[in-house]
């Protein structure tokens, strides 16, 4: 069953899903310089963008600091940065902006759903 879909429906009356390019995060490359660039996939779909709630803020250790955030909706499995099992670091991009998955809020179905944290960066990825 196509949870999001249904999902979808119901609410697009009161808050319409937006296309959005989501960059999910293949590793990187080495360059000649020792530098690394970072690659990814890129997959076309449609999300749901919501302001923070206050629950969501409780999920996130840092709540002081100044940024744009959203909560997104998506449909597919997306990854916030984690360095220790070398993941992630994965792009929304909407609102013509580049938005980085900060954190993992919840996910459903193995990857089918996921909510995620976004906060917009201020140039795009290379």
């Amino acid at each position: 069953m196509q949870l999001f879909a249904l999902a979808g429906r119901l609410s697009s009356a009161v808050n319409p899903c937006v296309a959005a390019t989501l960059l999910a995060s293949t590793g990187s490359v080495t360059n000649p310089d020792g530098s690394q660039t970072p690659t990814y996939t890129p997959l076309a779909l449609r999300i749901e963008v919501q302001a923070v709630a206050g629950a969501d803020l409780q999920q996130v250790q840092n709540i002081t600091q100044q940024a744009d955030r959203r909560v997104v909706y998506l449909p597919a499995a997306a990854r916030a940065l984690n360095r220790p099992l070398q993941c992630g670091g994965d792009i929304l991009q909407f609102y013509g902006a580049d938005w980085l998955i900060t954190q993992s809020l919840e996910e459903w179905g193995e990857g089918e759903w996921s909510k995620v944290l976004v906060t917009r960066q201020s140039s795009p990825p290379a």
